[in-house]
């Protein structure tokens, strides 16, 4: 592509009136011409288009001006430059503003491995704690209106920073949780078949996923939705004043939790397989705290609790009533 050429189609992007085809070429010569390029973008700190257009146009301007084998590289880009300042200066902050566009539509994606807690802190400063087996997903930057993530699967505790008019809205396979500024607790395992939400402290508004028009249902402290994927009945209810984010801390808390759920986590946190002879013992509540006991031990309060007998062999648990 020709010096020519390259100017007229970066003028038809820089007016909209560019085809896709030729915003492919354009993406292609910037490809082949920056070959090499690492660009480190700090997500933690929210940048305006003004900003992000003004720092792209910089970091080029000092590889242009770089005395390396990849200034030689560029030479030809250089000869562009020269155009005008004002020239190349719009033909930079519109190549590099569409090149962000694209690569910021791709959210990133955290998969947390067992035995694992993993803290991010989100483009607004927000924090967010995701559980072993949790996948997340979370986008460079947030849009204007709406600050937007999904917990696709797992556990996830939110400190949100407060945002007028800039909500923050966590979506699940089943329903949305919706906050402008509160610290809040979402567990949504697959296999548990039930979403909950707690709220430790502020207020959330929780709409169905496919109801989202209907009046959102609030949350305050020391309250617990829990949503049934089975029969989608939602259900809010009274909890008592517990460490919902003791987790994050290598802490197991359970309130009033069968043991089936509970051994599911079990499960999770030891890497272990546990066997139960007698269904019904699943269906039994219990409330508990535990910490970073072994698993002998985490095994013998619960037996004592419920009145159960276990066998362990290499990584399995047998449990029998």
């Amino acid at each position: 592509m020709n010096k020519q050429e390259l100017k007229l189609l970066a003028q038809k992007y820089l007016e909209g009136t560019a085809t896709e085809e030729e915003k492919r070429l354009l993406n292609q010569w910037y490809d082949t011409t920056n070959d090499g390029w690492v660009e480190h973008v700090n997500t933690k700190t929210p940048e305006t288009e003004d900003q992000i257009r003004l720092r792209m146009l910089n970091t080029l301007q000092q590889q242009i001006n770089n005395k390396t084998p990849q200034a030689q590289k560029t030479s030809s880009w250089k000869r562009l430059v020269t155009w005008s300042a004002s020239a190349a200066a719009l033909l930079l902050i519109g190549i590099f503003t569409w090149q962000f566009a694209a690569k910021n539509e791709t959210p990133k994606l955290v998969s947390v491995p067992d035995k694992k807690i993993i803290e991010i802190i989100l483009p607004d400063s927000s924090k967010v704690w995701l559980n072993a087996g949790s996948i997340f997903k979370y986008p460079k930057t947030f849009d204007q209106k709406t600050r937007t993530v999904e917990l696709v699967e797992g556990r996830a505790y939110f400190e949100i920073k407060h945002r007028d008019k800039h909500p923050f809205i966590v979506k699940t396979q089943s329903l949305n949780v919706t906050v402008l500024g509160t610290s809040f607790d979402v567990r949504a395992y697959q296999k548990e078949g039930t979403t909950k939400v707690n709220v430790v402290t502020g207020k959330v508004g929780i709409t169905l996923k496919n109801e989202v028009k209907k009046p959102a249902i609030m949350l305050t402290p020391k309250q617990e939705l829990v949503l049934s994927k089975l029969n989608h009945q939602i259900i809010k209810i009274p909890t008592q004043e517990i460490a919902v984010n003791a987790w994050c801390k290598s802490q197991l808390v359970f309130e009033q939790e069968n043991l089936g759920n509970v051994f599911h986590v079990l499960e999770k946190k030891y890497n272990t397989k546990i066997s139960v002879d007698n269904k019904n013992l699943l269906n039994e509540r219990i409330s508990i705290t535990l910490s970073n006991q072994h698993l002998d031990t985490v095994m013998q309060i619960l037996s004592f609790t419920k009145h159960f007998k276990y066998q362990m062999a290499n990584d399995s648990i047998t449990v029998i009533k």
